[in-house]
């Protein structure tokens, strides 16, 4: 019942976090995202509210409206971590997600930008370890110790690494040798700190049917 941006939204951190999980980031494979982050998407949460009373009330909802847009989630999209075998976190990677119909050079500069800006205290610490606590699990609990110890020593255990999953609904047609949206040799120029950089594309034939099929059931 959302509208398709936020879909969209939610649909570019999964797929970041999931790749980095599985396919390995800054040369290594071992990251582990111990949850999602987009739950605390509070204006989509509000949002529902007034929905689900149309809906009971038997009045129409279009989901695509330009009334039913809500603004982006602020803070984190995603966070992987490393851990050593005492269970210390040794890395975090702070990821940016974005998911457009079209592929957008100012959207592009601006996720370099806000992964800029972030420092040694990703503000998604304290949404994980709120969240771990809803879950009665042995991995759920050690996850929290973990990401508290991580807190209470002020972030100095680890090293801070960025990564952006950038999904688009279509792929670069010129050049004809051009195969990425991104820059594949280089970090974007907006990216000018020295940090550990891995960026991630993705590419479909038709995002509004993956969309569909993964949240409206279509």
């Amino acid at each position: 019942m959302l509208n398709r941006i936020s879909l969209q939204g939610y649909l570019g951190e999964t797929l970041g976090v999931l790749a980095v999980e599985h396919f390995g980031a800054i040369g290594h494979a071992d990251w582990m995202v111990p949850a999602l982050l987009f739950r605390f998407h509070d204006q989509e949460f509000q949002h529902l509210d007034p929905i689900n009373e149309r809906l009971l009330a038997g009045e129409a909802h279009e989901p695509d409206a330009e009334q039913e847009k809500r603004p982006g989630r602020t803070g984190d999209d995603g966070l992987a971590f490393r851990v050593d075998a005492n269970g210390v976190i040794t890395d975090i990677l702070t990821l940016e997600a974005k998911c457009l119909t079209v592929s957008n050079t100012g959207i592009m500069k601006d996720a370099h930008e806000k992964l800029m800006v972030g420092g040694n205290r990703p503000s998604g610490v304290r949404e994980l370890i709120n969240l771990l606590t809803e879950y009665d699990t042995p991995e759920a609990e050690a996850w929290q110790q973990a990401l508290l110890q991580f807190y209470r020593d002020g972030f100095r255990t680890a090293a801070r690494h960025d990564g952006l999953a950038y999904a688009v609904g279509h792929s670069p047609k010129q050049p004809a040798d051009r195969i990425a949206w991104l820059p594949p040799e280089a970090p974007h120029p907006a990216y000018t700190i020295q940090r550990n950089l891995e960026a991630m594309e993705f590419q479909f034939e038709n995002l509004d049917a993956v969309v569909d099929i993964l949240y409206r059931g279509g």
